[in-house]
């Protein structure tokens, strides 16, 4: 069995894959067949960590984590397994079919699962109306910052690649402004700096706290995706 690149954008994601600490920016080996790359958020992070996963020696790629729902209808903790990531100079890559059928059949009937297209943004994009205008233009269903930048390296090596995505904010929801400044430039997000942004805004605990629900059912799901794939070590074939 070839071993699996898993990349992860925020340490909290990780806690659905393993109770290890994987370093930040690194990548770490759970096992003979699997590392797992802890990037930070956004697509210049992701593309200096799925390099080291590379180096490191994987020969399949996952992109693991969180999403922003762009479609009505799609709610908190369902996952999005898309079968084309959208790249933000046009290019179009899609995710292996023959891999995403097996885990879909795994899952179908114990969660909402989606397929469709999963659009690439270089930023945090926190406003319902954005969210619902990209939808309308590009027809993706969720976005996300990271799996486009997994999805290249995948194309030019030649690798099987899958995008895992497990949704946190509907597209009608706005996320607050407390959440936008909490990330550093290396994608970092630090709830310290997002906690005191809200106390000095306090409309944005209300939003805040909701928000921690939503992210909740998404770690909920993502535990649960990470449990049905270990049963075939998300295997490829």
């Amino acid at each position: 069995m070839t071993k699996l690149g898993i990349l992860v954008a925020m340490s909290v994601e990780c806690r659905s894959l393993t109770t290890k600490r994987v370093p930040q920016g690194g990548c770490l080996e759970l096992d003979q067949h699997c590392l797992i790359g802890l990037s930070g958020a956004g697509p210049a992070a992701a593309d200096r960590c799925v390099d080291l996963l590379i180096q490191a020696g994987a020969k399949s790629l996952i992109s693991w984590g969180c999403a922003a729902a762009l479609a009505p209808g799609i709610h908190p903790g369902d996952l999005i397994l898309p079968d084309r990531i959208a790249c933000k100079n046009g290019q179009l890559i899609e995710t292996d079919e023959s891999w995403r059928k097996r885990l879909t059949s795994k899952l179908e009937g114990q969660i909402h699962l989606y397929s469709g297209l999963l659009a690439e943004s270089d930023r945090i994009v926190a406003r319902a109306d954005e969210k619902q205008a990209i939808h309308a233009t590009k027809g993706a269903i969720a976005l996300d910052m990271e799996s486009a930048a997994v999805a290249r390296a995948a194309e030019r090596h030649r690798m099987p690649f899958l995008a895992i995505r497990s949704v946190v904010d509907p597209v009608d929801v706005t996320l607050p402004p407390s959440i936008e400044g909490a990330f550093d430039d290396k994608g970092i997000l630090h709830v310290r700096k997002m906690l005191l942004s809200a106390f000095l805004h306090p409309v944005d605990f209300i939003d805040i706290i909701q928000l921690g629900r939503h992210f909740d059912a998404a770690m909920k799901t993502l535990k649960l995706a990470a449990d049905m794939g270990r049963d075939t070590n998300f295997a490829v074939a």
